[in-house]
């Protein structure tokens, strides 16, 4: 693999997931600056979130019928100026405005890189490669919360978002030296009028809504284990929020380990039987949070299992996505992405309203079913395609 030009990639994939996930511990002070409340504040992850599934859904096809190249670097631009504008917002309305423009920005990154990966690796070291862009989201998700409170305790708030913005440029500006443009074939027939187009034809293509659903039935499950534990956690055992923190990070810990090594797995063994193997350890890990009586010990080999769990799968449902049609990787990861991620944005609202009338366990159950509904529905992607 031609590390050269995957790291400017990697670190690209890993700003989409850090710009979500990262606000999350400054927050409060946050509000505070701004004298409003929590709630008001949050809304800041949600204005990030929609854009950056909905743009997902036509960057793709953008980059398959246009350039590549061009079109990466529109979106690290994108983001670069709404992270630093962020950081420069006066107040609540206008730093939402500025997220919106930095989750257009993510939004033009993620797929695009995601299916580029899979154009520049040789089809025997996919896997292993998409291992490592799980390595990318995993580190985006677990450092962002993580940066985010250490330059707000040393810097203020708004120095996270300057930081991202230069992270953005650096990267840009790495991937544009290693990178050369290459103008897609479809660019002088049919132009913008082909996009809806291509994405009807990636949509049809055997499998592609059925992997595509597998992968938000999983991330349903993940956040929905993660966003009610972390509540049961602290309104049941008072747990303080440090140690919660620590809970719900080595998930991406385990990740970080176990996605090239289920990346090479794939490789060796095949896509299906290490996707199968990574669903059963993590509804085996939500088995053992419902019915073990809770201790900090416990919950911390819970969470570890699901994360590996969870990562051998999203490395083997990733992989399939990039080859199950070559000749449309780009709007067929678009489409894959963007349904992927409204798992994340959907869990929330869907799953409270099991827990706050039934409690924590009857979310587990769901979130099990969740899981398994993914497996159904991955299998039943593999064999359409095949």
């Amino acid at each position: 693999m031609d590390l050269k030009r995957l790291i400017p990639l990697y670190l690209g994939a890993a700003m989409g997931p850090m710009g979500g996930f990262g606000i999350v511990t400054i927050l409060p002070v946050m509000a505070q600056s701004w004298s409003v409340a929590f709630s008001t504040a949050a809304v800041s992850i949600t204005v990030y979130m929609v854009p950056f599934i909905a743009i997902q859904i036509f960057s793709g096809a953008i980059a398959q019928l246009f350039d590549v190249r061009r079109t990466l670097l529109f979106g690290f631009a994108l983001y670069t100026v709404g992270a630093v504008l962020s950081g420069l917002a006066p107040n609540l309305t206008a730093f939402l405005i500025f997220r919106v423009l930095q989750g257009i920005g993510a939004g033009f990154l993620t797929p695009v890189i995601m299916a580029l990966i899979g154009e520049l690796v040789p089809p025997d070291r996919v896997g292993k490669a998409i291992g490592l862009l799980g390595v990318a989201y995993t580190a985006g998700i677990t450092l962002g919360p993580f940066l985010s409170g250490i330059i707000e305790v040393h810097l203020g708030w708004p120095w996270f978002f300057h930081f991202m913005a230069l992270l953005a440029l650096s990267t840009a500006i790495a991937y544009g030296c290693t990178s050369a443009p290459v103008a897609r074939a479809e660019r002088t027939n049919g132009g913008i009028k082909r996009i809806l187009p291509l994405l009807a034809t990636a949509v049809r293509a055997p499998g592609v809504l059925l992997i595509s659903f597998a992968a938000f039935c999983l991330f349903l499950a993940y956040i929905g284990v993660m966003t009610f534990t972390a509540d049961h956690l602290k309104t049941t055992f008072f747990l303080p929020s440090d140690k919660i923190g620590t809970i719900l990070s080595i998930t991406g810990l385990s990740g970080i380990i176990v996605s090239p090594i289920a990346g090479v797995l794939g490789d060796r063994l095949g896509r299906r039987p290490v996707f199968l193997a990574g669903a059963a350890i993590a509804v085996l890990a939500i088995v053992l949070m419902a019915t073990v009586p809770y201790s900090y010990g416990n919950h911390l080999l819970f969470f570890l299992i699901l994360g590996t769990g969870a990562a051998t799968a999203w490395t083997s449902l990733n992989t399939q996505a990039i080859q199950m049609v070559p000749a449309m990787r780009q709007p067929v990861t678009s489409i894959y992405n963007a349904i992927k991620f409204s798992g994340y944005a959907l869990a929330p609202a869907l799953l409270s309203f099991l827990y706050e009338p039934f409690s924590l366990t009857a979310v587990l159950v769901a979130c099990i079913g969740a899981v398994a509904l993914a497996a159904i529905l991955a299998v039943k992607a593999g064999t359409a395609a095949s």
